[in-house]
């Protein structure tokens, strides 16, 4: 074995101190000696083992625990028939040494197989199996699995528990470690730490953001476009329109990318605050504080009240640590530690010895033996499994339904385009046919032109058909309400998250610290015959009160105290959160409810514990035992007595109270009216969910030093109710929620009754459900909804969620189990469910995983828990998950508003492109107009509405359900009466308006258009309307063709297709006027340029109406809380002035300057959107298509 002084494993070598080698202990079978021996060689070379070896050595790991059992069985089967002297003691010492050995033997094989610790390491133990003891731990709790699985485990592998596994790690349990061993320990069992992934490069998160499908089609469509715009048509701007889509690619892919670093970047950042904290372990003989990062396999650590446990370990010795692992298992009562302890019936574990990191010391001082580190810890191992799962977030709802939508839509641009080519090819062969005006023979300087203008019409089509905007304004939504979403404590990791809350029909909520503040508080007090409600208004004798105070604040820890918080007057808890309750309480009542500085040394129970030091002469404490349910205090008075203040479980310590005090301040026999009252009393608090702990004292004439004797005959002060009460917004954020159409289930791991009783108090149950549905404990759900492999059987958890609204009891596989069951139900008549879930704890991690939003506590919460989240709630707050859900909402009608607007410019521009073409041969809008149009305005748009804030209203309809079309019934309305107007305006102005000319002929002469002689609104002398066609003359010319209007084409041995001068024939038809005619030149006119500016200032008014999608009626309520809207709206009028009046600006854009008059129509045309909007209000919506 190891000399425990202190020296490495080396140094013992060196010193002639043989190494513990576990192989080396047992003696080893004359059994298949070679063959051991070669699967030894092989495994220590490291070689793969097979999937049959893996089998094989899963069912040699089974036999070895049955061995353990075995030998654990015998032996005490073997005590207790030795002592009753009815077996010979031989036969069962000698099989009991067999199969011990036996089993020492395939323990040691086992290792070896595993690839186990070097063979001059100098330990026994390597760390998966110290691991192992661990999770073992973790795993078996109940009295049966303690029994049969744990406690044969340490006896026969650790060596019977703290002692042989210390002397198995060469550790000196008093001594501690020496400093020159750590780096070895460092290097065998590994660093305190757990190692957070690598943070993704943002040239990566860029590469990923690009694989979208939407933003991959632009970049092909940009390649066209600038294949097309360069190569072929080699015009001096052919470049920009391909250029301004993939810069619009760039956008998208850059504010993405760098949005989601900007957020892992914080969450790092918030994790690295809380990772490296200060720890006391023993080196070298000596006490010694360090960073918990070095602390390593072996150290003996010591342990405190409020310290966060930052390793695994093996208690030493029976303390009176009590440990709070709710971050673990999601139970609230505290835990003792020590060697396992059963209760004298067998049915309870009183103590047990493993320590997990990350959990509290709620109580109490002791040491552990550090057996795990980092990654080897329990927490470590749950933080590795959720890193290696799949980690890849599915798209959200919403953009799964705007892929589909996306697809659907580029599946018809596509469709029109193509239609559109075809049909231009038809009427050119059909002009072909009847010999119209330059289509008599083919030339190749002309109708190649043309063949190639068509094929640029199809792709323009198909480009415009492209929502193009969507990425940018998904992404800007997104990005915006996660920057705002901060400030409502609300930490998105997951951009998707933020708009799947939106859908959320159910929340899964914890209890403690969501629902309720996690602070143990005093709401009831009896004393005196009376209840009091209110401690600030507690009238009672002097004396009474001051006595009331003293046992509140002389019976606690000493480590239990009052620190100012954040918030003025809110203290925080250190040590005992029940202790911390009665130190408010003793205040509250000193003061009279005044105000209180806790940054101070001047407070009531900080004058009576000056009054009553810890160090005081004659003090003792008799502490808390889980049999006596209850803990003492003895004091000396000033008069030189003693009093005894004794508090604990209210039934237990009114059973040995004689008296009670009067509201008088006397003291009265504790007679049978008397203990009746007190007990309706302690019922009705139970009723009401509260813990009721009773207070009452004793006074003596000597330093009483046995409890028994200290604790009887006492006189009962009161009784005071206990609860960790609710938030106070919390039941109007239920309210809200119901509003909402969200169902909150709150799922926690108190008893039935407590749980009930705060769900009541929150407005979670639902008054029209009888209880007995709406609430169960895990366990009973567990059985009826799984199957004996905690396989869900969907058809028995349809039959109970539908009620279920509290779960008592419960354990993270219970909150998996209901997340997983909710998520497939697919019960007729209720929506499919969006599934939210908040978790603190590491074995909260898989339900967060499983949930389509998780929500972790950022206070609370552990890393495991936070890793595993899509969002972390800051303050631990339900009212902060409900702006969660209302942000989210915002921005699913956010990107809503801004795809009604994108769309009816694209039914429109898709319309004028494809008629435009078909008809005149050539769209109306140029290229570059188009971009300006579909690209430039609408990436203002996504700016301007995708960044609406929300209002409460969004809280008073529905969640949207997972099948309901992204467009709904108002929107396809509103898109297709818009874009009808629009399209009617826009018609009109093309095909009505403008003189047509003959070749040659002057303005005057010109045959005028309809409108040509309607006078001007700001110069009525002037006509605005009479102004040059824009429309290809082959057009307009194409009625007067047969008359003559046409000029003949050129034909040598005609005489009539050309004049002669000076002998050389000059053809009557001009070589570019097939060109013109043909719409392929011409310079900008007034007609177009009205068209186009008319086309642009109805999508800017259109903006105002796509703002709201709920047919509301004034739709500029609530735009002056918007000044990104208003900037964007006036940069988009003044922007569209320069492309018009600028000279050089709008000759790239094709355009002309207008008169004045021109203007006031195009505004007039522009504002007609906002009446016709407050008159589509009387169209039904039903007479569309659509979701409801």
């Amino acid at each position: 074995s190891c000399e425990f002084n202190n020296k490495g494993p080396q140094q013992r070598m060196a010193s002639g101190v043989p190494p513990l080698q576990l192989s080396k202990v047992p003696p080893r079978l004359p059994v298949e000696e070679a063959g051991i021996k070669a699967e030894e060689d092989e495994a220590a070379k490291g070689a793969p083992l097979s999937s049959s070896e893996k089998e094989e050595l899963e069912r040699l790991r089974k036999r070895v625990q049955f061995l353990q059992r075995r030998v654990y069985e015998l032996e005490n089967t073997g005590s207790g028939l030795r002592h009753r002297g009815s077996v010979d003691t031989g036969s069962v010492r000698r099989g009991t040494r067999r199969l011990s050995t036996i089993a020492h033997v395939a323990v040691a094989l086992t290792r070896s197989i595993d690839g186990g610790m070097p063979q001059d390491s100098g330990y026994s133990f390597t760390k998966d199996e110290l691991a192992r003891l661990v999770k073992t731990s973790f795993d078996n709790t109940t009295p049966a699995d303690v029994k049969g699985v744990v406690l044969p485990e340490i006896k026969a592998h650790f060596r019977g528990g703290c002692k042989g596994i210390a002397q198995g790690l060469c550790v000196s349990i008093d001594k501690g470690l020496a400093s020159d061993e750590v780096a070895q320990r460092r290097k065998l069992f590994g660093i305190n730490e757990i190692p957070m992934e690598p943070q993704t490069s943002l040239f990566v998160l860029m590469w990923d953001a690009l694989q979208d499908p939407t933003l991959l089609f632009l970049c092909f469509a940009a390649m066209v476009s600038l294949f097309i715009g360069v190569v072929i048509e080699q015009e001096p701007l052919g470049w920009l329109e391909g250029t301004a889509i993939l810069s619009a690619v760039v956008v998208v892919v850059m504010v993405g990318s760098i949005n989601d670093y900007q957020k892992e970047s914080q969450f790092r950042a918030l994790n690295a605050k809380k990772d490296d904290m200060k720890v006391t372990v023993v080196r070298d003989g000596q006490k010694k504080e360090m960073s918990c990062h070095d602390v390593v396999v072996g150290d003996v650590m010591i342990l405190s009240t409020g310290d966060i446990v930052t390793a695994d370990g093996y208690a030493i010795g029976n303390s009176d640590l009590m440990i709070n692992e709710k971050m673990l298992t999601g139970e609230t009562f505290n835990k003792r530690k020590g060697e396992y302890e059963m209760s004298p019936e067998g049915d309870k574990v009183l103590r047990a010895p493993i320590i997990f990191a990350g959990t509290f010391v709620q109580e109490g001082e002791g040491r552990m033996l550090v057996v795990a580190v980092g990654q080897q810890t329990y927490s470590g191992t749950m933080q590795q499994k959720m890193s290696e799962a799949d980690a890849e977030h599915s798209r959200s709802v919403l953009q799964q339904k705007l892929d589909s939508m996306t697809d659907l839509i580029t599946q018809g641009g596509a469709a029109f385009a193509v239609l559109t080519v075809l049909v231009l090819f038809v009427r050119m062969w059909w002009a072909f046919r009847q010999q119209h005006c330059c289509k008599e023979s083919w030339d190749n300087h002309v109708h190649w032109s043309e063949v190639l203008s068509f094929l640029i019409s199809g792709v323009t089509i198909f480009v415009v058909a492209v929502p193009e905007g969507l990425p940018l304004a998904v992404t800007i939504a997104l990005a915006f309400s996660v920057k705002k979403m901060l400030k409502d404590q609300n930490l998105v990791r997951h951009l998707s998250a933020c708009e799947t809350m939106g859908s959320a029909t159910t929340i899964c909520s914890d209890k403690t610290g969501t629902l309720t503040t996690s602070r143990m508080t005093v709401v009831k007090l009896f004393c005196g015959s009376r209840i009091f409600d209110n401690l600030s208004n507690v009238t009672l004798p002097n004396p009474l009160k001051l006595a009331l105070m003293d046992a509140a604040v002389i019976n606690t820890m000493s480590k239990t105290n009052l620190v100012a918080g954040d918030a003025p007057g809110m203290p925080v808890y250190t040590g005992n959160d029940t202790e911390c309750g009665l130190l408010v309480m003793a205040n509250t009542i000193g003061t009279g409810g005044g105000p209180i500085d806790y940054a101070g040394e001047n407070m009531p129970y900080k004058d009576i514990r000056r009054r009553y030091p810890e160090d005081q002469a004659g003090r003792k404490q008799f502490t808390f035992s889980s049999a006596r349910k209850r803990m003492s205090t003895r004091v000396q008075l000033p008069n030189g007595k003693y009093r005894v203040f004794t508090k604990g479980a209210a039934e237990m310590v009114v059973a040995i109270c004689s008296q009670r005090t009067t509201a008088e301040g006397g003291v009265e026999p504790m007679s049978a009216a008397a203990r009746a009252e007190v007990e309706a009393v302690i019922s009705s608090f139970a009723d009401e969910a509260l813990r009721t702990i009773c207070i009452a004292y004793r006074d003596v004439d000597f330093a009483v030093e046995d409890v028994e004797e200290a604790e009887k005959n006492l006189i009962m002060i009161g009784l005071v109710g206990i609860e960790d009460p609710v938030r106070d917004e919390v039941p109007q954020a239920i309210k809200d929620c119901a509003k909402a159409g969200i169902v909150v289930r709150m799922v926690t791991g108190d008893n039935m009754r407590t749980a009930a009783a705060i769900a009541k108090k929150c407005g979670i149950v639902d008054p029209s459900i009888p209880m007995e549905l709406q609430v169960i404990d895990g366990k009973t759900f567990r059985e009826r909804v799984s199957d004996k492999d905690n396989r869900l059987i969907q058809s028995e958890f349809d039959k109970i969620w539908p009620n279920l609204r509290v779960m008592g009891r419960s354990t993270p596989l219970d909150k998996h189990l209901l997340v997983s069951g909710l998520q497939a139900s697919r019960l007729e008549g209720m929506p499919v469910q969006t599934v939210a879930v908040t978790g603190d704890g590491t074995n909260d991690a898989p339900a967060l995983k499983k949930a389509d939003v998780g929500f972790a506590m950022g206070i609370q919460g552990t890393d495991v828990a936070k890793n595993a989240s899509d969002v972390i709630i800051m303050d631990d707050n339900f009212v902060s998950i409900v702006k969660a859900v209302l942000w989210g909402r915002c921005v699913y009608d956010n990107i809503c508003k801004f795809l009604q607007f994108q769309l009816t410019v694209n039914i429109t521009a898709i319309v004028v492109a494809c008629v435009g073409s078909a008809v005149l041969t050539e769209s109306p809008l140029t290229a570059i107009q188009m971009l300006w149009v579909n690209l430039i305005m609408d990436s203002f748009a996504s700016l301007a509405l995708a960044t609406e804030d929300p209002s409460k209203s969004l809280l008073n309809r529905k969640p949207y359900s997972r099948e309901r079309g992204v467009l709904s019934k108002t929107m396809i309305k509103n898109m297709v009466l818009h874009a009808a107007w629009q399209l009617v305006v826009l018609g009109t102005l093309i095909f009505v308006l403008g003189d047509t000319c003959q070749p040659g002929q002057k303005m005057c002469d010109c045959k005028r258009g309809l409108l040509s002689n309607l006078p001007g609104l700001y110069d009525t002398g002037s006509h605005p309307f009479h102004i040059t066609s824009g429309r290809p003359a082959g057009f307009d010319l194409a009625a007067t063709a047969a008359s003559g209007a046409c000029p003949p084409a050129f034909d040598p041995k005609n005489s009539s297709t050309f004049k002669k001068s000076r002998g050389v024939m000059i053809p009557h038809r001009d070589p570019g006027y097939c060109k013109h005619a043909g719409g392929s030149g011409g310079n900008p006119t007034q007609h177009y340029t009205l068209v186009f500016n008319v086309f642009v200032l109805m999508q800017v008014f259109n903006e105002f109406n796509s703002r709201k999608i709920h047919d509301e009626l004034n739709v500029f309520s609530g735009v002056l809380n918007n000044s990104l809207f208003l900037i964007i709206i006036i940069g988009t009028l003044l922007g569209q002035v320069a492309l018009i009046e600028m000279p050089g600006i709008n000759t790239a854009f094709g355009c002309t300057s207008l008169t004045p008059d021109q203007w006031v129509i195009s505004l007039l045309l522009g504002f007609s959107t906002i009446p016709l909007n407050i008159a589509m209000r009387f169209v039904p919506s039903s007479l569309f298509p659509g979701s409801d």
